[in-house]
């Protein structure tokens, strides 16, 4: 399943992404996006991982307070 990660702290970064989601169950894809120009972090991400891991990590990680970030996390 692929998750979306929205409200990000700009100096969040794919490995932050993974160990964050890691507890959950295996990680199999970890992104941020990024300004093509700057490289600078656009705020939100995406991780691919089992169905059932990723829901209950929504419901688990959804309006955490991530890096000085409440992250929005949501299925695709």
């Amino acid at each position: 399943m692929q998750i979306f990660i929205g409200n990000l702290s700009t100096m969040a970064t794919a490995r932050h992404l993974a160990d964050l989601f890691l507890p959950f169950g295996s990680v199999s894809a970890s992104k941020i996006i990024r300004d093509d120009k700057t490289g600078i972090s656009k705020g939100f991400g995406f991780i691919e991982m089992d169905i059932r891991c990723g829901k209950v990590a929504i419901q688990k990680l959804n309006c955490l307070l991530f890096m000085n970030s409440y992250m929005e996390v949501c299925e695709v």
